[in-house]
């Protein structure tokens, strides 16, 4: 490839580190120094896209330095950009300290040393459209911050649905748990004259199902369980319908930035909503 700015010594490793994502990873189209957005100002050492239409970006250094990409980082999360972000850079006589390539992971950012017999990631991007999302695990009993770790993990990593998904089964239990709790607890309204008890299984049947008879049976009581409002009940019944949505391949960068942008919105609102679950199951 053409390069006007990266110096000479640097050239190779960039070369080399295109080849190897194009055959490793089957990122096509790439392109030198060019800007990876109308609206962004960075210009990254080459660029190509990748098969699930992510931004695949290189910035080519002697030793990793995040000085010159923090902001280029902010502005592809702020801007919801399909972008996956990696320092390259030859490989040095004396390894670098590992708390410096992993304080470049934590931006968000990949590591790529070139050696001598090939390229070698030292660790991924992370796609930046999903990477500045807001949970906070500490606002969690310690019990459930490792399933919160994993639904991180998934979300950054190339299955951020799954992400979502982890946080949905966590709801489902909880919120079956939580119905158990009320009728136990005597909350349920009286039958109607000539309405038969339902046999629904509030542990096995359809989860759709036992939100509808819940929000038919349950009697909205501020005083005894404050939290446990219509409002709530509805916004559980809402991610039914999202868990059960299957996700088209986006075929262009815009519908992988609609669909990422969408999906980080989801994942927010579900750890939300977990967090409201377990505070109303501390009423019941």
């Amino acid at each position: 490839m053409i390069y006007k700015i990266l110096p000479d010594n640097l050239r190779g490793a960039a070369d080399r580190a295109v080849d190897f994502l194009r055959n490793d990873r089957g990122v096509a189209n790439f392109r030198s120094e060019e800007a990876i957005d109308a609206d962004l100002q960075y210009r990254p050492t080459a660029h190509g896209i990748s098969p699930e239409k992510y931004v695949v970006a290189i910035e080519v250094q002697d030793r990793p330095d995040m000085a010159v990409l923090d902001s280029a980082v902010l502005d592809c999360a702020a801007r919801s950009l399909p972008v996956k972000l990696f320092v390259v850079f030859p490989e040095p006589a004396t390894p670098w300290p590992e708390r410096d390539v992993e304080q470049i992971h934590q931006r968000g950012v990949g590591a790529i040393e070139v050696r001598p017999t090939t390229p070698v990631v030292l660790r991924e991007a992370l796609p930046l459209s999903l990477f500045g999302y807001r949970l906070d695990r500490r606002l969690f009993p310690r019990k459930f911050r490792g399933t919160l770790l994993d639904a991180e993990n998934a979300l950054r990593s190339n299955n951020p649905p799954h992400g979502c998904s982890i946080l949905y089964q966590e709801i489902e239990d909880l919120s079956r748990k939580l119905i158990r709790k009320t009728k136990n607890k005597k909350l349920w309204r009286k039958l109607k004259a000539g309405e038969k008890a339902s046999k629904l299984d509030l542990d096995t049947g359809a989860w759709e199902k036992v939100l509808e008879l819940f929000e038919d049976v349950y009697i909205v009581n501020k005083k005894k369980v404050p939290d446990l409002t219509a409002n709530l009940i509805h916004r559980i019944e809402a991610t039914t319908s999202y868990r059960n949505q299957s996700a088209h391949k986006p075929k262009t960068t815009q519908e992988r930035r609609d669909r990422d942008r969408e999906i980080r919105t989801r994942f927010e609102s579900a750890a939300d909503l977990l967090l409201d679950i377990i505070k109303v199951l501390t009423q019941v």
